[in-house]
């Protein structure tokens, strides 16, 4: 996904990645428990708890040690990759979109009500907000959906850019830097770049 191991000069403790799987067990645990008439009592894929517990991805940490966790996400009925963000601490999620034009916002929110409502159902189960750093830290009730909020940043210009834009907002965000390179013009560098490091075995995968 980014190159975390190497972003030695920036504070990097803070956050963690998923790989594109975890949206699809998201996904998976929602069908699996919306029939429920009570939100209460959920059954939680082994697959989701890894995540949460950094077993997986490779490149993943415990998310009782980090307060932002950034992931890639496909809107299916565009075809379009926005990279999102689940703040930890405040209980909502962010939507990094390279081409807000092209899905409506109700659209974008619909796509991840699986997200919204699967988090505080999981994170409820495993307790926690109950232990750890996490303790009592919970800003809203847990049975609540998580928000839902698309934030401004650098627009794609041309067609095709999504998911490249998608790996330069995590990789940027995450490491708390200005956004001012992530353009068009400058997509065709990055890939270039992207390639060069994975030839090299410098690209990190999750």
């Amino acid at each position: 996904m980014t190159r975390q191991q190497q972003l030695e000069e920036v504070e990097i403790a803070d956050w963690t990645t998923t790989d594109v799987f975890f949206m699809n067990h998201i996904s998976t645990c929602f069908a699996e428990n919306k029939r429920k008439k009570q939100q209460v009592g959920w059954k939680i894929r082994k697959s989701l708890l890894n995540v949460v517990n950094g077993k997986v991805p490779p490149c993943g940490m415990d998310w009782q040690n980090v307060y932002k966790v950034y992931t890639p996400f496909m809107l299916t009925k565009y075809k379009h990759w926005v990279a999102v963000m689940i703040d930890l601490v405040l209980c909502e999620i962010k939507v990094y979109d390279s081409k807000v034009s092209l899905i409506p916002d109700d659209i974008v929110k619909e796509e991840l009500a699986p997200l919204s409502i699967t988090l505080p159902n999981l994170l409820n189960t495993i307790d926690f907000y109950e232990e750890g750093v996490y303790a009592n830290n919970c800003s809203r009730d847990w049975w609540c959906p998580w928000p839902i909020e698309r934030v401004d940043v650098p627009q794609q210009s041309n067609e095709g850019d999504c998911g490249m834009f998608v790996l330069k907002y995590i990789e940027l965000f995450s490491a708390q830097l200005p956004l001012a390179t992530c353009t068009s013009h400058n997509m065709p560098f990055f890939r270039l770049k992207l390639a060069a490091e994975i030839t090299r075995g410098d690209a990190y995968f999750p």
